[in-house]
């Protein structure tokens, strides 16, 4: 007993426990990043072979074993091939860090001229939702976006209340897609651009091709997108994945003040992820909708 003791003593150092503490942390994020996705039924069937590969060899079926050790042989380009989008929002997160984002943090914003962007999109939003017009306009934050702009017209102008509504107006060339705005330089990048949806089964059968567009950008990208239902008139954003309902023209700049003009990345934290109070059956309660849970 004695010996076994010195054994595990010998053998549990500082770098061990590191070591145990850092493959715990990373497993417990590729969790979080597969789970309620496709992703999380792929990786549960590569459990069940890690199961019967040496389940197999245990009871001689030689030939069953050969195939499973065989897919393992390939298993890493398994693995991207599967795995691309787990793995591009995992890197995505990785370069959206705050540590990393102060070395490449942007200076120079000209913050009058950002406020006044941001109370123009607010009454551009405020008259679209008044008169059910359906409007999707991206917000462009440190994930660039020119794959999505190049889907689109590029139109590099001013931020305007008249050009946001003019470009969403039914029966108009542009009215249809998305719009991309940068607010870093204060320009409408693109209109008329294309979304990829999200493919999220937890997804409300209430929620149309915009909702679904701009939940699709949110879980590729850190930008937030501003939704006009043509339904019914209701504003909604996205973030990070998830969908927040029942919003105000006056809630939309405060949630665009907070998130592009804090005076530093670390007052992010702390007005970041807020919440809006809505109405739902006549009642006054919050309304926020994670589509992760």
């Amino acid at each position: 007993m004695e010996e076994l003791r010195l054994y595990i003593q010998s053998r549990i150092t500082v770098s061990s426990v590191i070591e145990v503490i850092i493959i715990t942390f990373l497993i417990y994020k590729v969790l979080m990043w597969i789970r309620g996705t496709q992703a999380e039924q792929v990786a549960k069937g590569i459990i069940i072979l890690l199961i019967l590969s040496p389940l197999s060899n245990w009871l001689g079926f030689t030939t069953l074993n050969y195939l499973i050790n065989s897919m393992f042989t390939f298993a890493f380009i398994i693995f991207v091939v599967v795995f691309q989008p787990e793995l591009r929002s995992a890197l995505e997160q990785l370069g959206n860090n705050k540590a990393f984002k102060q070395v490449f943090k942007k200076n120079n914003r000209d913050r009058a001229r950002m406020m006044s962007d941001i109370g123009e999109i607010g009454k551009a939003v405020g008259n679209l939702s008044k008169e059910h017009i359906g409007a999707l306009i991206v917000c462009e934050m440190n994930t660039g976006l020119n794959n999505i702009v190049d889907t689109g017209i590029e139109l590099d102008s001013d931020i305007s209340q008249e050009l946001i509504e003019n470009i969403f107006t039914p029966n108009r060339p542009l009215h249809d897609g998305a719009m991309v705005i940068k607010l870093w330089t204060n320009q409408i990048r693109a209109a008329g651009c294309l979304l990829p949806l999200s493919d999220n089964r937890y997804l409300g059968s209430e929620l149309g091709t915009r909702h679904r567009a701009g939940l699709g950008i949110s879980e590729k990208s850190d930008a937030i997108t501003i939704i006009v239902s043509e339904e019914t008139g209701t504003i909604s954003y996205t973030e990070k994945g998830t969908l927040t309902r029942n919003m105000t023209p006056a809630m939309v700049e405060q949630l665009l003040t907070d998130r592009f003009m804090a005076k530093d990345d670390e007052n992010d934290s702390e007005k970041g992820f807020f919440k809006f109070r809505g109405k739902k059956d006549g009642n006054e309660e919050e309304k926020e909708t994670d589509i992760d849970q």
